[in-house]
């Protein structure tokens, strides 16, 4: 038997079950683990004590990250044709105008469409960050832990990008076919995460709210080990919906940006997902220079004095008057003198983060180390099961000493959070079964671990 130490990590490693743990917990070898296997499955634990103890992937130690949307700003006339057949504009004449460079730049794209990898090459050629917002329009069903998905980590994760990928934002709106089932969502955007963790290590997962309702925000929220980033997207307007009943412009950024931030911000980075102010009102078919400037400068402003914990920050740079299915607002900054000065003054501090290599690449704390015989759980860990894609399963149970602490209803991976201190200290087997669509066991895996005494010391061994 192999022993290694780290400080924070002790693993102990022989050759039959496969284990992962990260933290400060400390892995024994002294029990015995019995394997059925009809497929393989794999199981893997991060301590819950990692959660929140460094830098998220991407994260700058300190400053904002700053980016945009601009693939439908009109006055841009450089293109570029990526290989799917859209077109993106290119950021120099943005860039040129606004007086600054943008250290990231984002596109939405629906699930079952295949990436731009030269778009996103390019744009990481030019030392950005490539944000995603990869969006499953007709509905969570299609999001299975499949090819597409696993080819989509595989493409992104060839081309070399840093990514965020912000995978099915706004999901507290009514307005989102993926809005409605908060259980469904936390299983769909679990798996995602999974899949990309696993096959794409670059790529950060961003889970991204709007700003309202704010009732059933939490509701969604994945957990702390299935997010990277925690996001948000607001929009200053004159009036909500268009509705002269519904005024809003008193509300001011930073109210839109409080519940988010001081709910998640101790926890993970803050993305401002997307940002915009309008400066024309069609209901009253009235311009609002003065009022948008004074949205940017204070938001841009506050980011670098009152919320640091603000990482990112994308303005969508687009005139909606122009588009068919909406025609309500005209967010472009290069529109009117005054709100072109207000944005130029607000980004052209060096807080404002213009290119990816300023932000050090740092390594995944979910880096799998396997271990063998027998683990002790002294702190909480997160166990996930993980059976090969196309594995004829529907349910995934967890079973301590023969008691179901969990069941999930999935194909391929599930997850539970083990809490030494719910169960008695001692020797205990850790079963994972893999059920079919008629309740019929085709996997199974018995792991005899050790849980811990309450307050147990924990200690690393000297390397041997």
């Amino acid at each position: 038997m192999a022993r290694w130490s780290i400080p924070g990590l002790c693993i102990c490693a022989s050759a039959t079950v496969a284990l992962i743990v990260l933290g400060q917990g400390c892995l024994s070898s002294n029990a015995v683990a019995v394997s059925r296997e009809f497929v393989d499955i794999d199981v893997t634990a991060m301590s819950a004590d990692t959660i929140g103890t460094q830098l998220a992937k991407h994260e700058p130690k300190e400053g904002c990250i700053l980016g945009a949307y601009i693939d439908l700003d009109p006055t841009i006339k450089d293109i570029f044709r990526d290989e799917v057949g859209r077109t993106r504009k290119l950021p120099r004449a943005f860039e040129q105008t606004v007086g600054r460079k943008h250290g990231m730049y984002f596109f939405y794209l629906g699930y079952g469409y295949e990436p731009p990898r030269d778009w996103i090459r390019r744009l990481a050629e030019e030392d950005r960050f490539v944000h995603i917002a990869l969006e499953p329009n007709d509905g969570l069903d299609m999001v299975q832990d499949d090819a597409y998905l696993e080819n989509l980590a595989d493409k992104l994760n060839a081309t070399g990008a840093r990514i965020f990928l912000r995978f099915a934002s706004e999901m507290n709106g009514p307005w989102v076919r993926y809005h409605g089932s908060p259980k469904q969502y936390i299983e769909k955007f679990r798996m995602v995460t999974e899949v990309f963790r696993r096959r794409a290590p670059k790529v950060a997962m961003v889970w991204c709210p709007y700003t309202t309702p704010r009732r059933p925000i939490k509701d969604y929220y994945p957990g702390d080990n299935w997010v990277d980033w925690v996001g948000v997207n607001m929009y200053n307007v004159t009036y909500f919906d268009q509705n002269p009943k519904k005024p809003a412009k008193h509300v001011t950024p930073q109210v839109m940006l409080k519940y988010v931030y001081e709910n998640f911000s101790e926890r993970k980075p803050i993305m401002i997902g997307e940002y915009a102010t309008t400066h024309y009102s069609p209901l009253e078919d009235k311009a609002y220079p003065e009022w948008a400037a004074q949205n940017i400068s204070s938001l841009y402003r506050s980011i670098r004095t009152d919320y640091p914990r603000v990482k990112a920050i994308n303005y969508f740079n687009c005139n909606n008057l122009l588009l068919s299915h909406r025609r309500n607002n005209n967010y472009l900054v290069q529109e009117l003198p005054t709100v072109l000065d207000a944005y130029r003054e607000a980004i052209k501090s060096p807080y404002f983060i213009a290119n990816a290599s300023d932000v050090p690449v740092r390594p995944s704390i979910d880096a799998d180390i396997r271990v063998t015989k027998g683990m002790l759980f002294e702190s909480p860990a997160f166990v996930t099961a993980r059976l090969p894609v196309g594995t004829d399963t529907r349910r995934i149970r967890f079973l301590l000493d023969g008691d179901v602490i969990h069941t999930a209803s999935a194909r391929a991976v599930a997850s539970v959070t083990l809490e030494p201190g719910s169960f008695q200290p001692g020797r205990r087997v850790l079963r994972v079964e893999a059920l079919d669509g008629s309740n019929r066991l085709v996997g199974a895996k018995d792991i005899s671990v050790r849980i811990a005494p309450p307050q147990a010391s924990q200690t690393v061994d000297p390397v041997q």
